[in-house]
Parts: structure tokens; sequence; C-alpha cells
């Protein structure tokens, strides 16, 4: 399903520390730039380049991030320090600092989230989800519900009871395809 539990990702502390234990003598390098977009907002842009060793003159990585002054609670106060933080992340899974399949961090995965306000579900909508997921017939019509499922707002108990309709679901279809 498209959901996602924010402690399946790693925040980019996480990632500095394993760099840093990994390449002791390594540099992490953040170039931070400040302009005013057309509307008067301000706008951050911040490049970030790890080195693996003192003596490299060329980056083994680099990451780039963009906030906006304004487009979310953390970034009314907090935007440039959230860009970096942001860079220095992507630059270090680019570097291989990430599980698989959890390449970004918890920190853009938060911002993800506040991105894309969910629908509170309603029972109607509980009983639709429930008839759509069992009417789907193969693998890419399962994508294509996990993705409307993703954006109803519900308590974790229903969210967990429909992840578990869900996986059943998904191994019954791949179970018929391997068949076929």
């Amino acid at each position: 399903m498209s959901y996602f539990n924010l402690s399946d990702y790693e925040p980019v502390e996480n990632r500095i520390r394993a760099f840093w234990a990994k390449y002791p003598n390594g540099r992490l390098l953040t170039d931070l730039q400040r302009t005013e977009r057309p509307d008067g907002r301000i706008e951050w842009i911040c490049r970030t380049e790890a080195y693996t060793n003192c003596d490299d003159t060329r980056p083994q990585s680099t990451g780039f991030a963009t906030e906006i002054e304004g487009t979310s609670p953390v970034n009314r106060a907090n935007a440039s320090e959230n860009c970096e933080t942001s860079s220095i992340g992507r630059c270090l899974a680019n570097l291989g600092f990430a599980a698989k399949g959890r390449r970004p961090s918890r920190e853009e995965m938060t911002k993800a989230a506040r991105a894309n306000p969910r629908k509170s579900l309603t029972k109607s909508d509980w009983e639709t989800l429930i008839s759509r997921l069992h009417g789907c017939t193969n693998l890419n019509q399962l994508k294509a519900w996990s993705a409307h499922a993703a954006g109803f707002s519900m308590p974790e108990e229903k969210r967990s009871e429909l992840l578990g309709m869900f996986h059943t679901h998904k191994e019954s279809l791949s179970r018929k395809t391997e068949v076929a």
C-alpha cells in the first residue's frame, strides 16, 4: 500500500553518524543559497558534497534540496536549516547510506505527508474501499487502489486491518499470476 510509516525511514542524523564512522577523514560541504522569488517569498537551495577522504579533490556524491519559507510550520522559522538537512540526507543516500527501498529520509517523508493532507475516512468510504479492494483482479489495479486508499486518514487499527486485507489480496493475485 502507498501508506508509509515514518518509523521505517531513517533520520538524516543517523546517516551522518554512519558516514563519519565509515569515513572519519571525510568531509561534508554544504553551499546554502538564499533567493527571493517573484512572489516575495524566500527560497533556499542547498547543495551538499560528500568527500570520503580529506585529500579528495572531487566529491564522491552530491545532493540538492529546496525549501520555501512559510510553506510548512517548520519552514516558517527554520527553512534554511531544513533545506541543509534535506540536502545532506540526499547526498548521503546517493553515497549509499540508505536502506534499500528507503532512500528518502524521515525528514523528507514528513514533508511529503504534510504536503498531502488526507481525507477523514467515513463509514461509507470504508465500505467502498473494501469493495474496491476485492474487485481488483490484477496487480496494476491493486496498485491504483493502494494510491487511492493512501489518501484517507484513519485510526491505526483500521489502517492495520486494511493493510492485512491488502496483503492477503496481493498474495492471492501474485499466486494467480505465477500459475498463469
